[in-house]
């Protein structure tokens, strides 16, 4: 029951999916952050769904044309339309903190300022067009293990904000890890995320492992970034982290291609 309600929180927290009404306490928080990837698996299976929709219409008809031009556009909207766009608004605070190149507590500042600055903003432009660019090149091929990618960055955010320390006394991230079981949803986390990549390598062999390596590469990126500029990880550094991971995860997975086709 406590991880039930866990899940119901985790869903109500990232994602706009109508959930009952859990109360917010440390009990019912408890699990939460093993749930979270849970999000990350509904958007992947819509992500699947969608491609394979397309897929049955006839290439030569119009419907068929127009569907497949566009399919990108369906694909990049999934996760926004799941998430309400919570990571994409971390990832533009963090890149507006970063790019202030102010002190510790003054990035800090910035990426509680609900107003968007200049580098959030081209940041963001710059996110969705090489997700759209790299979304309909892969729309012309099997879409593999791509929709895996949404399950292992939310894997890998949970074991973060379980192990990594937070840059603030109070936050998102704080209350998270104090009223989680760290060391079950560190090991959680990592258990899933094994069996998910051994998986993914089995049925996509040399794609899987492009993927899985950019992800722990951003991961480790994440850490040293992370306590250099911040001195630990926020709430808006974990949505950072799940944007990055997954655009990274698709150029690495799209290289591949190219050295295959090459």
């Amino acid at each position: 029951m406590a991880f039930f309600k866990s899940l119901l929180l985790a869903f109500s927290m990232f994602s706009t999916i109508p959930m009952p009404k859990v109360d917010w306490n440390e009990k019912n928080m408890r699990y939460l952050m093993c749930a979270f990837p849970l999000v990350g698996l509904v958007i992947g299976a819509l992500f699947w769904l969608a491609w394979h929709l397309v897929g049955f219409l006839p290439e030569e008809s119009e419907g068929g044309m127009m569907a497949r031009r566009i399919l990108p556009l369906v694909l990049l909207l999934i996760p926004l339309a799941v998430t309400g766009g919570i990571h994409m608004d971390g990832f533009m605070d963090t890149c507006d903190a970063l790019a202030s190149h102010a002190d510790r507590e003054k990035k800090l500042a910035i990426m509680k300022d609900s107003h968007a600055g200049a580098f959030a903003v081209m940041g963001a432009v710059l996110y969705f067009l090489c997700d759209f660019v790299l979304l309909g090149e892969w729309c012309r091929f099997s879409l593999g293990v791509l929709p895996l990618v949404f399950v292992f960055s939310r894997l890998l955010s949970a074991f973060s904000v379980a192990v990594f320390s937070p840059a603030k006394e109070s936050g998102l991230v704080r209350t998270f890890a104090d009223a989680g079981a760290r060391r079950f949803t560190a090991v959680w986390s990592v258990f899933w995320f094994l069996l998910a990549a051994f998986s993914a390598v089995w049925f996509f062999r040399l794609q899987a492992l492009a993927v899985i390596g950019a992800q722990l590469l951003v991961f480790v990126c994440y850490f040293l970034l992370t306590r250099r500029h911040f001195g630990g990880i926020t709430g808006d550094t974990a949505g950072w982290f799940v944007q990055v991971a997954e655009i990274i995860s698709f150029a690495a997975a799209f290289v591949l291609r190219l050295c295959q086709c090459g």
